[in-house]
């Protein structure tokens, strides 16, 4: 298992400012904390509010945490970090969740490398599928975010799954501005991608029964990878793979997908919640 923090990465998207705009859009406010470049995320429900920090790369401020819990009339706050001294939880009131808000685990490739190096990484089943797409003529386009919802949704459909609705996604894109971008292919597979401080994150992704049969997913993933280098990212996150510590089966099937692009397996503590009752 590889360190968080080690593998080329500062910051999770959600302790950017872009993500803090978003969540605000979407009925949360993003708290910044004093003289730290980290943030809270809150949210009224009904008579209470609750809490959520996540993914900072820096120690708790565990005094800060409390006086904005406090002073916000918190009932229920959950933290889930990069790192973290597990004994540091329990002596600040924190509990394990036996169900964590994000993915506790993820897959990284790393960017740096030539194109070819990059490539030769990958699983031998992975460059053979890639290799074969190569050879069809492919429409691959750049940023057709409405083509993308369209294929996204088909997806979800067809996987019974839920997807935000259209007004939250455009919040997303609007928010990013130009630290986003989405791939298509044949109007068949794509993939929505944020990035963050030279990091891309593998966000959203979606193909229909069609792209799925036709392997564009494989193709998908490769060329936004190398859009990601051209945008200046090192590092491509897969934004989750299956955790046998949080066991969740519906995760098997894409985990295999996305370890075919190699990479390293990074581990997250978990998520940690404490109740606050009375305030």
């Amino acid at each position: 298992m590889e360190n968080a923090e080690n593998f080329e990465i500062a910051e999770d998207l959600r302790q950017s400012n872009e993500y803090g705009k978003y969540i605000e859009r979407i009925g949360w406010r993003a708290v910044k904390f004093p003289h730290q470049d980290m943030q809270i995320f809150i949210r009224k429900l009904g008579p209470v509010r609750v809490a959520k920090l996540q993914r900072t790369s820096l120690s708790i401020p565990w005094k800060n945490v409390d006086n904005i819990l406090t002073s916000e009339k918190v009932m229920m706050c959950t933290i889930e970090p990069l790192l973290a001294e597990i004994k540091e939880f329990g002596l600040n009131g924190y509990k394990t969740n036996k169900e964590p808000l994000l993915g506790t685990k993820t897959l990284r490739v790393n960017l740096r490398p030539k194109e070819e190096e990059i490539f030769n990484s990958f699983k031998k089943d992975c460059r053979y599928i890639i290799r074969k797409l190569r050879i069809t003529n492919h429409k691959l386009q750049i940023n057709d975010f409405d083509n993308f919802y369209d294929i996204w949704k088909k997806s979800a459909k067809r996987k019974r799954l839920w997807i935000p609705g259209i007004n939250e996604y455009k919040s997303l894109i609007g928010c990013f501005g130009k630290n986003v971008f989405c791939l298509t292919i044949d109007n068949l597979a794509g993939a929505l991608i944020l990035l963050n401080k030279k990091t891309a994150f593998y966000y959203y992704a979606g193909a229909t029964g069609e792209g799925t049969v036709k392997d564009l997913p494989y193709a998908v993933v490769w060329n936004a990878m190398l859009e990601a280098k051209k945008r200046g990212c090192q590092v491509w996150d897969f934004e989750g793979i299956y955790d046998a510590r949080w066991p969740n089966k519906s995760w098997a099937g894409f985990s295999h997908f996305k370890k075919s692009f190699g990479g390293k397996e990074i581990e997250f503590p978990g998520s940690f919640t404490k109740w606050r009752w009375p305030f």
